[in-house]
């Protein structure tokens, strides 16, 4: 900054650790750490803190935002971590994806839903498994085709409730049950039915931008009066 806008009379500004302000990590101990914290203001009970820490072996960079985090980012963003990421989250997390998502997991992939799971796809759905599918239900799996359902099996096929089954193979079809009853009344079974529930949308990012440069034609109008306001000249002799 310059008084009255003269970049011949510059302004230096700076503030300097003191009792009332001391250091906010203990000297000489911390002396690899660089650090730019803020304090809330009115009251200081939290802060806003980004630490460098340079010590060999242990460098890291620390960041803690004592309420909000919101970025906006152009273009791309890409990141690359060398080793393990781990992410915690303590309460919801809402996430849209306007284009297609792509991923791979080169290993296992192990997912827990403590209550429900609820998907929706808007047209197809395509499963591919190399070895098995095994899927186990306490209570039920219901399926439901609005035209047509079709289950192939490659050698075997068996369908089985309680002590009555039937089966197909290459050898035929068997049907074991205490009663077999073909066209003898009765009734069909009836699953509960589908429940799916959709997904809240993300919160949108802050919209605020980053402050306002300085004024285009302040600038040129500074620069021009440095052009030509004479400069001062000391001359000294012996």
């Amino acid at each position: 900054t310059f008084l009255e806008g003269d970049p011949d009379q510059p302004l230096i500004t700076g503030c300097l650790y003191h009792k009332e302000h001391p250091v906010p990590y203990a000297l000489p101990a911390n002396k690899t750490r660089t650090v730019f914290k803020s304090m809330s203001s009115p009251g200081g009970a939290g802060y806003n803190e980004l630490r460098i820490e340079d010590k060999k072996g242990a460098e890291q960079i620390f960041i803690h935002a004592q309420r909000d985090w919101d970025e906006n980012i152009e273009h791309d963003q890409k990141i690359r971590i060398g080793h393990e990421r781990h992410d915690t989250v303590e309460k919801n997390t809402y996430t849209e994806l306007k284009a297609e998502e792509h991923r791979i997991t080169h290993a296992d992939r192990k997912i827990e839903t403590k209550v429900d799971d609820h998907l929706t796809v808007g047209e197809n759905q395509h499963i591919k498994l190399d070895t098995a599918q095994l899927t186990k239900a306490g209570q039920e799996i219901h399926l439901k085709a609005g035209a047509k359902m079709v289950i192939e099996a490659g050698s075997e096929l068996t369908i089985k409730a309680g002590g009555s089954f039937i089966k197909l193979d290459a050898g035929g079809v068997t049907v074991v049950g205490p009663v077999v009853k073909i066209n003898a009344g009765g009734a069909p079974g009836s699953g509960t039915g589908i429940g799916i529930k959709p997904p809240t949308l993300p919160g949108l990012v802050d919209k605020d931008k980053a402050g306002s440069l300085m004024d285009e034609a302040l600038v040129n109008a500074v620069a021009e009066q440095a052009k030509r306001k004479p400069k001062r000249m000391l001359n000294f002799s012996g």
